[in-house]
């Protein structure tokens, strides 16, 4: 069943007619993303307005068409929620929108957040240098340098950021910065944070080991946070048999540290597989020969790369799955090997 949002149909409003009023942020932050994204795809998603022209949520997206000089918006009316209703829809698309960050937009973000607070507090040292008598001894009790200059309440109410939000960004940066694999396109905020809960869990060393295994193309960071999640609950000596293997020069190695990591069956023997060709090959060849003298000896040869095969595959199919279980979980993770 459609939401009341989604099925509210959509009408073009001007721009300055829209009321934008009392937020929950104070600032849009910085827009030049979704100006470019906006510019290149049009406005996804309408802003929702009641009341005709009050903005309940798109304040970001307002202010962007604003900036690349649209007259008129997007929107639909929302008349029919209630204001709870209301404020759980605005407060939920800032929480999945500031979750959507990348690490660029999350260290953006920070140096924000950093600049605001230096400046609050230099604002609020010169003031309450200024409201010194020249004279005065800044040793006594009750004077010198304020306790508390700017308290992080008026800096998360300046930036528009609050205190969990702002430890989730530097989190985000920090882990970002750390494991460069994590600014890849995909590493959102909430994805490197839930990463970050699996590493956390690691050894100095093995953390080292495992960001050279995910530092490589074709890992996306669900794939990644899954290896993550599986090689927390391996033994010790199960996750440096992997971090060997992914050091070998050899690519059937490698691969294979990637499917023990993931808790996969291992990758079929590269042998078999040209087995299995060339049998298909020599099948064909016995099939098609008009040679009389050779077409015998072909059936044979496809007869025999028939049985090697099936032997082949079975033993391989062994191998898989003993290995399968020897990288299975063990009952609790140990983080001292």
């Amino acid at each position: 069943m459609a939401s009341p949002v989604s099925s509210a149909a959509v009408f073009l409003v001007p721009i300055d007619s829209v009321v934008v009023g009392v937020r929950r942020r104070s600032k849009v932050g910085p827009l030049q993303s979704l100006e470019r994204s906006i510019a290149t795809h049009g406005l996804i998603h309408p802003i929702l307005l009641r009341n005709g022209n009050q903005l309940v949520t798109g304040q970001r997206r307002l202010e962007a068409c604003r900036r690349l000089g649209w007259r008129r918006i997007p929107a639909r009316a929302v008349d029919d929620l209630t204001d709870e209703q209301l404020r759980a829809i605005e407060f939920d698309e800032n929480r999945q929108r500031q979750a959507l960050n990348t690490y660029d937009d999350s260290k953006q973000r920070l140096a924000q957040i950093r600049q605001a607070e230096a400046d609050l507090k230099a604002k609020a040292q010169a003031e309450f240098s200024g409201a010194l008598p020249k004279n005065s001894k800044r040793g006594r009790k009750g004077e010198g340098r304020p306790r508390q200059p700017v308290a992080q309440e008026t800096v998360a109410e300046e930036t528009g950021v609050s205190r969990r939000e702002r430890a989730r960004v530097e989190r985000h940066v920090e882990l970002a910065e750390r494991y460069p694999f994590m600014q890849r396109g995909g590493w959102v905020q909430h994805a490197v944070l839930e990463a970050g809960t699996f590493l956390d869990q690691l050894t100095e060393r093995d953390r080292s080991a495992v960001a050279a295994l995910l530092d490589q193309d074709g890992i996306p960071p669900k794939k990644a946070i899954s290896i993550l999640e599986n090689l927390v609950t391996l033994s010790g000596t199960a996750r440096q048999e992997i971090f060997r293997l992914a050091q070998s020069t050899d690519p059937h190695e490698r691969q294979t540290a990637l499917t023990n990591a993931a808790a996969l069956p291992p990758p079929v023997d590269p042998g078999l597989l040209i087995l299995s060709e060339a049998e298909a090959q020599l099948r064909k060849a016995a099939r098609l020969c008009r040679t009389v003298e050779f077409r015998a000896d072909l059936a044979h040869l496809a007869s025999l790369a028939t049985e090697l095969l099936t032997s082949f595959s079975e033993a391989n199919r062994n191998a898989r799955r003993i290995v399968s279980q020897s990288a299975a979980p063990v009952d609790a993770p140990s983080q001292a090997s």
